[in-house]
């Protein structure tokens, strides 16, 4: 009793502010995360620091978690949620090391966010496809042709190429060990199967690069992209695409479009049953709401009036 009181008083000496909570946090917990997430959650904890971070843990109430909320949401409701989400797997933490007894994010509800319906034409994807480099035309031909995440296509390896396919272990489909709290893949796995297009992608990634590298998507050394290096290089890409030409010429494109939007894009022009095991989704409407984007085409009614004004037949 004496040793878990003493444990007890430590975590509380230690973590006598929120500042505290995250620097641990960042420290012990983060480290055990997806990359991707990893590189999120640094930046949410830099923002939530510099509202909670001088605030006791057990005196942050719901209320003030709603507030930061609803006021972040003024700019980005997205960001708003993601935040308050990072900030409930830090108290989450937190309750783990006793250093607080409730987690006032649980009482307040998630935002609303708008689906996204930004879809690709196949005019933009051409006019985007001509200014990008070889290696980032082989990301956009695999995200459109896979329907993969750009995470899985980033980590995509030679191991991964089989007769059948192209076989990927999808990425949100991992879950924490109930043992030892690691991340664990699941059984969720998708094969794409071969077809001469998708084969002669593939051909033209092996040839790119050094022959010898991690992973079939690289940088310029060979070496695999981050998350945040791969944005930066597609963030460059739109900025050019966006840009007027020096002759004169208008801009390649009028909207910018994300590289998560090829993956809609591969949903949209396809059939709902194929694009839905294309993506491993276990629920057609999942598919349907959320990357079903191609407007919808409908036939004219009758004719009512000829041009005489008379009703017509």
């Amino acid at each position: 009793m004496y040793q878990s009181l003493a444990t007890r008083v430590e975590v509380a000496r230690t973590c006598v502010t929120m500042s505290n909570v995250f620097d641990r946090y960042l420290t012990e917990v983060l480290p055990g995360l997806a990359l991707r997430t990893q590189s999120d959650y640094r930046g949410y904890i830099e923002n939530l620091r510099v509202i909670f971070g001088t605030a006791p843990p057990r005196e942050v109430t719901p209320g003030h978690v709603g507030d930061y909320q609803t006021k972040r949401a003024e700019r980005s409701i997205v960001q708003a949620n993601r935040e308050k989400s990072c900030l409930s797997a830090v108290f989450t933490a937190a309750l783990r090391w006793h250093v607080v007894e409730t987690n006032p994010c649980r009482l307040v509800p998630k935002l609303r966010e708008a689906e996204r319906d930004r879809y690709v034409t196949d005019a933009e994807f051409t006019a985007v496809y001509r200014l990008a480099s070889p290696m980032m035309q082989c990301a956009m031909d695999l995200a459109t042709m896979t329907g993969q995440r750009e995470g899985d296509l980033l980590k995509l390896t030679r191991a991964q190429l089989t007769e059948d396919g192209i076989v990927f272990a999808i990425g949100k489909s991992k879950r924490r060990h109930p043992r030892h709290g690691k991340l664990v893949e699941t059984s969720k796995r998708v094969i794409v199967e071969w077809s001469p297009e998708l084969r002669s992608v593939v051909d033209r990634l092996k040839k790119l690069g050094p022959q010898i590298r991690p992973t079939l998507i690289c940088n310029l050394l060979g070496k695999p992209f981050t998350s945040d290096g791969f944005r930066s290089n597609w963030h460059r890409l739109m900025t050019n695409a966006m840009t007027p030409s020096d002759k004169g010429e208008p801009a390649a494109l009028a909207e910018r479009f994300t590289f998560h939007d090829l993956r809609a894009k591969s949903a949209s022009d396809d059939e709902l049953d194929v694009a839905t095991e294309r993506l491993a989704h276990d629920d057609p409407r999942t598919t349907q709401r959320v990357y079903r984007r191609k407007p919808r085409r409908a036939r004219p009614g009758a004719k009512v009036l000829d041009a005489s004004g008379d009703i017509g037949q």
